[in-house]
């Protein structure tokens, strides 16, 4: 699929980019000219799919950090390397996150606060890093993209945490947006549906699931990690200038069918 935004000579920031809908969304900006810092906490499957672009997308430049972004530690870190080879970031994609499937009545602490720590409080700690050495500085500006989901909108059955978290994101997002304006900063989030990655396979290997989800959604088919690129590539564009605290809903209708 070719992804046609013109984002040459721009800095961006995707977490969570190993795989998945980050490492597509990674190939995406790579397609139009963006340099990209790759964080994930994934070291090993991290170098393997940055050795792969690299190879493929020559004449950009790559980064890779291994990062846990829920550690402070590891995000003055991510903030110092980057630093060592720019003084501006105009793009942050906030996409790292992780799903949960648990009864609620058997929620523990303990996985309630590892789905919000890495969902929420993550996005919240890196965002306020970013734009606080990159972006308010001189008022340099910049697009921060957080990924939510269609369960920060809908009551997910077995994932009261995730969809907590995700609620939360939107809700932060919204907050940023109205705050940082004034630095030229937008602050948006891209919501998406039911998506065909790791982070669901227990779902997938479920046939009568996947039938009901097809059943169920307008367009008969879960979303594959391309279909997230388009809209967030909009977002970390010049053409989504005055679009500001809003969510982009990607879920191929699901949310709006009854």
């Amino acid at each position: 699929m070719d992804y046609t935004f013109r984002l040459s000579g721009k800095n961006v920031v995707v977490t969570g980019a190993a795989g998945g809908i980050g490492l597509e969304i990674t190939k995406g900006l790579l397609q139009n000219g963006a340099d990209v810092y790759m964080v994930d906490y994934n070291g090993e499957a991290l170098e393997k799919s940055a050795s792969e672009l690299k190879n493929e997308y020559k004449e950009n430049n790559i980064y890779t950090v291994t990062s846990d972004i829920t550690k402070k530690e590891d995000v003055e870190n991510l903030i110092k390397v980057i630093a060592e080879t720019t003084n501006s970031v105009d793009v942050l994609i906030n996409n790292a996150g992780v799903g949960c499937n648990v009864f609620s009545v058997k929620e523990t602490l303990e996985n309630w606060s590892r789905v919000v720590d890495i969902n929420l409080t993550s996005q919240f700690f890196l965002s306020q890093a970013i734009a606080g050495y990159f972006m308010i500085p001189e008022k340099k500006g910049g697009k921060i993209i957080n990924m939510a989901s269609l369960g920060g909108i809908m009551g997910i059955p077995n994932a009261v945490a995730y969809s907590a978290s995700k609620g939360g994101v939107m809700q932060m997002t919204k907050s940023l947006a109205a705050e940082w304006a004034r630095f030229n900063i937008t602050v948006n989030c891209v919501c998406p549906g039911f998506v065909e990655t790791p982070l669901i396979a227990e779902n997938l290997a479920n046939e009568k699931w996947v039938g009901y989800m097809n059943l169920r959604n307008p367009m008969h088919r879960l979303a594959k990690p391309e279909d997230i690129v388009g809209p967030t590539l909009f977002l970390a564009s010049e053409y989504s200038n005055y679009v500001n605290g809003t969510s982009v809903v990607v879920d191929g209708g699901y949310s709006c069918s009854g």
